[in-house]
């Protein structure tokens, strides 16, 4: 059967856009559809791809470029259709929308600082990118708790709606308050307590082999860690990982370090330009390999600090550092989603 996209699947499509928490707010719709015994398929991108098809997985197995073509797939016709808008610039993220899903539906996470290169270097230029991307989407719901970033993505969305978290301080907080906005639509409610408490429970520091650890390698842009490293507080040694493909990321992450966003007691780097980063903010380069992960572990005993990791996924260094201190599954923000197929 020849692939077809999403929007000839499903009569109702939502796509998920936005900075961090795109596969959480995905996800969560998605269940909770499934829980109220609507017919829903689900498709996120990132670090571990997959498809759910109601109550089952498919983790995609990537041997190549990420590519949109991905988003053409072959399923029975369904209800519903949440997927992850995976554009990682204004011209592809547009084409996701008007070409694979068509959502009347768009949900925006928050605005934060990644994929500068692309979407620009402020938060109000990447808040303008992101509105030209919403294409002909009947209602643009956002979590975004700037009011003016929220009035520039207003300036190409037929309708935007804003919606603010009970907790605004609590990182995380706005995707299960979007979830609601989302699913009131379709006549559902949502429990957003229920998640509250999930996101807390799942915001605190860990500990494996006498090392207290804070695994935010998925967390990789520095707006978001830095309210994630005061919500755990502590003085913590942040261990980033690099990526030869994320320069803007890496951009980020140095503006966050020599301007102290937030407290730390040191920095640990790996990756390309990691020697660059290292000298400019007086931090430790380390090798991009499981060496260089168990010398991180040695100085967060020696130290005694918590080691909070964060950057990106990809990378010797990060997937070293995960294996070792046993860290499995997709972290969300309420919690994990394993890694297993079910189909």
């Amino acid at each position: 059967m020849k692939a077809r996209p999403p929007w000839k699947i499903a009569r109702n499509r939502i796509s998920i856009m936005g900075t961090r928490g795109k596969t959480s707010l995905a996800l969560l719709i998605h269940n909770e559809l499934v829980n109220s015994n609507a017919r829903s398929i689900c498709k996120v991108t990132g670090a571990a791809p997959m498809i759910c098809i109601g109550r089952k997985r498919r983790i995609l197995v990537r041997r190549r470029p990420v590519r949109l073509y991905e988003n053409l797939f072959d399923v029975e016709a369904t209800e519903f259709c949440v997927m992850e808008n995976q554009g990682i610039s204004p011209y592809t993220a547009r084409t996701f929308n008007e070409i694979f899903l068509k959502p009347q539906i768009v949900a925006v996470t928050n605005v934060r600082l990644d994929h500068v290169e692309e979407f620009g270097h402020s938060r109000r230029k990447i808040a303008s990118s992101l509105s030209y991307t919403f294409a002909k989407a009947d209602l643009v719901i956002s979590g975004e708790l700037d009011k003016k970033l929220n009035d520039l993505m207003g300036k190409h969305a037929r309708k935007v709606i804003s919606v603010l978290p009970p907790d605004p301080d609590l990182p995380g907080s706005e995707i299960p308050v979007i979830g609601r906005e989302v699913l009131k639509l379709y006549g559902l409610d949502l429990d957003v307590d229920k998640y509250l408490s999930m996101i807390r429970e799942s915001l605190k520091w860990n500990e494996k082999f006498d090392v207290v650890f804070y695994d935010a390698s998925k967390v990789n842009d520095p707006d978001s860690a830095s309210l994630i490293m005061k919500w755990l507080g502590d003085k913590p040694i942040i261990a980033i990982q690099l990526r030869r493909d994320r320069p803007g990321r890496t951009w980020a992450f140095l503006k966050m370090i020599k301007e102290r966003w937030v407290d730390y007691r040191n920095v640990l780097v790996a990756g390309p330009w990691s020697d660059m980063f290292s000298k400019k903010v007086k931090g430790i380069r380390l090798p991009d390999s499981c060496e260089g992960a168990s010398k991180a572990l040695d100085m967060a005993r020696e130290m005694g600090s918590p080691l909070f990791i964060t950057g990106n996924r990809m990378g010797s260094f990060v997937e070293c550092l995960l294996e070792k201190l046993e860290v499995k599954g997709i972290p969300l923000i309420y919690g994990t989603s394993d890694l297993e197929n079910s189909f």
